[in-house]
């Protein structure tokens, strides 16, 4: 596994009013759900990513206004079509 560091300057922290470990949460979480929305990650990979089960992660996802199915109008209307045997 890669490791990947960020250094942080003691001054940022205290701005933040944050820990180190709380910065590497929230930026996991912020990476997975951009890349999840950027199809970049799948939502199994974006959970892992974060270090959260799915339901956490699309919970996550639908409360930042992210769509977990992306699924146009002609979608279900051809989707419909099938459904009815209208081929």
């Amino acid at each position: 596994m890669t490791q990947v560091t960020i250094p942080v300057s003691d001054s940022i922290l205290t701005s933040l009013n944050m820990k180190a470990e709380e910065i590497v949460l929230s930026m996991r979480k912020e990476f997975a759900l951009k890349s999840f929305s950027d199809e970049k990650l799948t939502l199994v990979q974006a959970a892992n990513f974060c270090g959260v089960n799915v339901y956490d992660f699309i919970s996550t996802a639908s409360k930042a206004g992210i769509p977990i199915i992306d699924y146009s109008i002609e979608d279900v209307d051809r989707e419909l079509v099938l459904l009815n045997g209208n081929y």
